[in-house]
Formats: C-alpha cells, structure tokens, sequence
C-alpha cells in the first residue's frame, strides 16, 4: 500500500515554508500589520499529542540571516539565491494565479510549523497540519482563498473554514495564523486552539529549552507516539514486534528528541538531543577508531568496545522479548552446539573498538574493511582457525590469504564481486577487508585519517564533540561520477553536490543530557 504523507498542495506550502523561505524572504521586516502576528508560535495551534513536528524560521535576521545567504549562494551556484528559489516557487504557485512576492511575501510571518497528527484511514495516509504566522490576515484570507477555489465552505467548533475534499485539504486564518491540513489534522490544529497545544506540553518545552530555537530549523519527536504511528502503518506486518519495540523504548527511559538546524557562514550542523534518556556510560573510545584508519578513507565510523556492545545489545534485545522468549545465553550454547563456534569465547571476548572505513573513488579501486583493535592478540590469532574450520563446514573454500605480510589470515572469493574477502590477524588488529589494498592499508603504519586536513575540518565543526563519523563528500562525489559516467542527472546535480566538504557527526554529554552533532562544511 502506498504511503502519501501529504496532499500535494499542502506538500507545496509546506516547501515553501520550511526551505525556500528562508532565502527568498531574507531580511524582510517582521513586523505585523492590523489583524496579525507576526511572531505568533505555529506550535500553539498544534496538538500535543502530535508525534513529529517542524518548525523553520521564515524570516532569519542578523547572522543567521547573513550565513543563510552565504550558504546558499554556494549550494545554489548564484549570486542570487532569493531570484532562484523565487523563480521555482512562482512555477508551482502559478497553476493557481499566484506569486510570491505579491501573494505570500506581504503577509508572511516569522515562523511555520508542521505537525503529523495521526495515521488516515488504514494507514494509507498520515494526518497532517501545518501552521504559518500571519502579519496581515486580510492579505493572508487573500492568498488563501485563492488556493481554495472551489472549495466548500464549513465551519468547526465556530471556526469557518474552507475545504477542498478532492485534495483533503482544509484551510482557514485565525488570529495571526494560517491553519491548513487534511480534514482530521486541521481539526486537531483548532482543537489545540482552544486547549491543550503542543506548545504547552512539558515534553515539548523541555525539547525547545534544551536545543533552543535559535537555529533555522527545529525537530522535535515524541518517540513513544512517533512508534505507534509507524506500527499502526505497518499493520499486521509488525504485530509480532510491537511488544518488544515497546519495551525497549519504555526501558530506554527517552521521552522525547529534539533537534535544530544552526547555518554558520560556512558549514550546517544539527544539534539532536535525546531527553530522558538513561545515563549511559560510555564504553571504548569509538571517536579514536574512526581517526585511525588509513588517511585515504572517505567514510569511517567508529565502535568503542565492539564485543561488550554486541554483549549489551543481545541482553537488551532479550529483556525486551525480541528473541522469542529464549535467553540470549541460550541462544549462544544452541549455536556452539550447532557450529561448535563459542561466540563469546572465540570472538567477543577480545574485541575491543573497532572502525569500518571505505576508500577509493573508481570502481577499480574501491575497497574497505572492518578493522577492530584485539585485546588479547594470541585469541584473535586463533580465531582466524576457527573462522577457517566454520567456513569449510559451511561448504566454502577459504584459500591463502593474498595481502597483509606476516599476517595469520584466509580469503574467500563470492561470487558477483571481482575482489576476495580478505580475513587476518597481526598483532593487535583483527581485519575483514575487501581487496588486498584495504587489508594492506588497514594492516600498514601508514599516515591515518585523523592527521589528514579534511578531518580536522569536519571535526572543527562539531562544537566540541569527538567525531565517531567522518564523510568525505568530495571523494564520494568522485565515486558517484566514475559510476555514473555522462548521466545527465548527475552532471545537473553536481554543481551543488561540489559545495560540500567533509562532513562529521559525534555524540557528547551536555548537562546529563545525550546529544548527537553532525556538520558539513559549505565550500
């Protein structure tokens, strides 16, 4: 069954608000005419039982204002980004007669927020509203009329409004703001008019407190709601797991995440937070993997303590009933029994952090490999035999292994990809790479990825988080351009694609509260 999250006009003014905004409308004045408010809070009309909501800032001021030009000038490939973005909005505004500049510029507000409120009938569709500050409702009853042509009048809870049933797409102004929705969300939307908005939930103003809503753009989720809604659109499909995913999350302790988008003059970064959340000591040192790849990687993600995290994860699972009932202890020994393989023995037990890179930007030398960092280096030695023995048991033919110098290894060939799967043991590294030049690479002193300049940028970015992740969109793009070859959307895209750099995400403890930064830098 098709999943369509939002009618298609309102999916347009939802564009228009939460991106395009922002640059076409750039430094207008804020101030509101008679009959708004420019400043009203889009989250004051929505319903605190919704379970995502976004908000954006219409019109950026000072330097956010500033650093939103900036960007967008190199994004967009143009010293005029607001002629652009104005341009494309006039081409989806014009089916109905209107312009931006003089149908939605002159009464637009500070603010837009867009909440998903319930699921529609039979999961096909998600009950939406959206809400956007009014500094002039006359000229906002204007615009709106002109989008709702055709459409029949009706009233709610004293509230008139119009509404579209072949788009189910309900519109209405209200004191400095504009409602829109499918029929059931709007009518949610004028019910937190009335009592009992997002605005005033606990969760919801402990999320704004925690981020603050100084950024461009702001996110907050309601896990526990926002679960619900995607099991009541998976139907009977996730029936068997939903007592389990409910069980973790009540076990997690989150009651909410919140997350905003800061535009500095050269870089974007998210900074999420994860309210509620059970303290959680950290294990390992996941940031230190991740720079310790080759420098030639474009992507590496680090795992502190990856034996003790597998550990953790399969007792968590087994708390929450994810594995039938059977405990996961059990559920190991039925596999010694099956494999004659002690999982925890054999492998867990000298595991210590661990990173995934991947390099190379053509097909020809593309590569990567798991690399995790052993504590008992004579244990990680012999589980190369014990790999060896499982995989002939399992029909394969593990042969010599091709690279890595003085390494205890094997490799194994797969059918559909030209490279062999490289496997080996050297003093205190544990490599699974694909092709010889990554296990060389990974196995090698050679310079690592947290002395290369593109590291030291995207980390610079994190505001004082380690990154855990490292993206060189550069090199990526490269890879994507050897794969794609003269393909016309790709040379279209490219452009824009060439005006990131590397991009980094790492977690950090603010205050006792979990938060998640990811950056870019705009080149």
């Amino acid at each position: 069954m098709a999943f369509s999250l939002l009618p298609r006009s309102l999916a347009a003014l939802a564009t228009i608000a939460a991106v395009a905004v922002p640059v076409a409308g750039c430094g207008s004045s804020s101030t509101s005419s008679s009959g708004g408010n420019a400043g009203a809070d889009p989250a004051s009309a929505l319903p605190a039982t919704a379970p995502f909501y976004l908000e954006a800032q219409l019109r950026p001021q000072g330097d956010l204002k500033a650093n939103v030009e900036s960007v967008a000038k190199r994004i967009l490939a143009t010293d005029d980004p607001s002629s652009k973005i104005v341009s494309t909005l006039d081409q989806a505004l014009s089916k109905k007669g209107s312009h931006y500049r003089t149908d939605i510029q002159p009464w637009l507000g500070n603010r837009a927020g867009l909440a998903v409120t319930a699921m529609g009938s039979g999961g096909a569709k998600a009950d939406v509203a959206a809400v956007i500050a009014s500094k002039d409702d006359d000229k906002a009853k204007a615009f709106v009329a002109k989008q709702q042509q055709g459409a029949a009048k009706a009233q709610y809870r004293g509230v008139s409004y119009t509404y579209d049933r072949a788009q189910d797409m309900a519109a209405t102004v209200l004191d400095g703001e504009v409602i829109l929705g499918t029929d059931r969300g709007f009518k949610s939307a004028i019910d937190a008019t009335k009592g009992g908005s997002l605005a005033e939930a606990k969760n919801f103003k402990d999320a704004r407190d925690e981020i603050g809503t100084d950024g461009l753009g702001f996110v907050y989720v309601d896990p526990s709601r926002a679960l619900d809604l995607a099991l009541g659109a998976a139907g009977s499909a996730a029936a068997g797991q939903s007592a389990s995913l409910k069980s973790l999350l009540a076990g997690s302790g989150v009651r909410s995440v919140a997350a905003k988008l800061e535009v500095a003059q050269d870089a974007l970064r998210v900074d999420a937070a994860v309210l509620g959340r059970k303290a959680v000591t950290a294990h390992g040192d996941a940031a230190g993997a991740a720079a310790s790849v080759p420098a030639d990687a474009w992507l590496s993600v680090g795992i502190g303590d990856v034996g003790g995290a597998f550990q953790r994860q399969l007792k968590q699972l087994g708390q929450a009933g994810a594995t039938g009932g059977v405990d996961p202890a059990t559920l190991l020994q039925q596999l010694k029994g099956q494999l004659g393989v002690d999982v925890q023995q054999d492998f867990l037990s000298w595991m210590g952090d661990g990173a995934l890179f991947v390099r190379g930007t053509s097909m020809s030398d593309l590569g990567g490999a798991l690399v995790v960092t052993s504590k008992d280096p004579a244990a990680s030695q012999r589980a190369i035999g014990t790999i060896r023995d499982l995989l002939t048991k399992l029909g394969a033919r593990p042969g010599a292994l091709r690279g890595g110098a003085g390494a205890e290894g094997l490799s194994v060939r797969t059918s559909g990809i030209p490279e062999p799967i490289e496997i080996a043991a050297k003093g205190d590294r544990f490599v699974i790479a694909y092709g010889r030049a990554a296990l060389d690479a990974a196995l090698g002193g050679g310079q690592k990825l947290g002395d290369s300049a593109g590291y030291k940028t995207a980390a610079g970015l994190l505001d004082g988080a380690k990154p855990a992740l490292f993206l060189d969109t550069a090199k990526v793009v490269r890879l994507i351009g050897a794969v794609a070859g003269g393909d016309a959307s790709f040379a279209k895209a490219k452009p824009t694609l060439d005006a990131f750099g590397p991009l980094a995400a790492g977690s950090a403890t603010e205050d006792g509260v979990s938060h998640v930064k990811v950056a870019v830098q705009v080149k």
